[in-house]
């Protein structure tokens, strides 16, 4: 089986490292990569520091264009959810009629787009709950032992590409869900980082930086609140009180030094996935007519902090 891993950043870098563990002897495990993370990851491996996996060093091929590597078998695309569009167009030549492709990113729309950037193959619906990170000699941090990946197919000719992509990664390290609803668990991990990504990118902090000022406590429950309102205006089927459970989760239960990445990326001076959280909020908020005013006021003055 041909398999390819388009962003092999901190998920992508996962994801690799695990399908190479586990690859059967007739897997070939493509990585696209550029740039001096190429010339990184061709000197030493794809390096995993991983509390679930432990130490090691993954191998995958490396390319640089996908279309050097010809139609695959199956394709997982972990870019961010800016260059989604850039990087599907990038991997039509990989593509055919039997291809499977999973994207699995933050955000409530890339299974949308990926689908209407392909005009064949199978494209499914994911999204993971991991404590990654990249480092600055392209290694990758996973912490914590549990990874978790939510998949679904939405069309009866893709049940069986599902249950490929199952089996590909439903090994120690990982462990493979189907949702009964997909809706729901994407904008519960969407709500959970539409609170915590924003206010920790906002304040450049951690959790502890968000517990030393009631304010900022203030304002992260609101932005849980706020993209509660549009997610249940919007029809999807959340709970009462999840606002609640995700704010115990991470202020009470969690470790005080984590923060998001799009925080490490506000600090690394590098772009971020403004858009696809308070963006998005923002947008079906006003097409909903709800008033979001603590979302629109931090999104507002983000897009201008990072348009200079």
């Amino acid at each position: 089986m041909k398999i390819m891993v388009s962003g092999v950043g901190s998920v992508g870098g996962y994801i690799t490292s695990l399908l190479c563990r586990y690859q059967a002897a007739d897997d070939t495990i493509t990585a696209v990569v550029r740039g001096r993370r190429h010339a990184a990851l061709a000197a030493g491996g794809l390096v995993l520091h991983s509390e679930i996996l432990g130490e090691c060093a993954a191998h995958p091929v490396l390319v640089t264009a996908p279309e050097t590597a010809g139609v695959q078998d199956v394709i997982f695309v972990c870019v961010k959810n800016y260059s989604l569009t850039e990087a599907l167009q990038a991997l039509l030549p990989c593509v055919d009629a039997h291809t499977i492709v999973v994207p699995i990113m933050n955000g409530i729309d890339h299974y949308a787009v990926t689908r209407k950037a392909l005009p064949q193959g199978h494209v499914l619906d994911a999204l993971i709950y991991i404590f990654a990170s990249g480092n600055a000699d392209y290694s990758v941090n996973q912490a914590g032992n549990k990874v978790r990946l939510c998949l679904a197919a939405y069309e009866p000719t893709d049940q069986a590409a599902l249950e490929t992509v199952r089996h590909l990664l439903d090994h120690p390290g990982m462990t493979c869900v189907l949702p009964e609803d997909m809706q729901a668990e994407l904008w519960t991990k969407f709500i959970t980082n539409c609170g915590f990504n924003v206010i920790t990118a906002y304040y450049a902090c951690d959790i502890q930086g968000l517990k030393d000022d009631p304010v900022h406590l203030q304002e992260y429950r609101a932005l849980l609140d706020e993209a509660y309102a549009v997610g249940r205006a919007e029809g999807v089927a959340l709970p009462e009180h999840l606002t609640q459970k995700i704010f115990d989760r991470v202020i009470l239960r969690s470790s005080p030094h984590v923060t998001s990445s799009m925080a490490q990326d506000v600090m690394a001076g590098r772009r971020i996935e403004l858009e696809t959280f308070g963006g998005v909020v923002c947008r079906l908020a006003e097409k909903l007519q709800l008033s979001v005013p603590v979302t629109k006021r931090l999104y507002e003055a983000m897009k201008q902090k990072d348009a200079h």
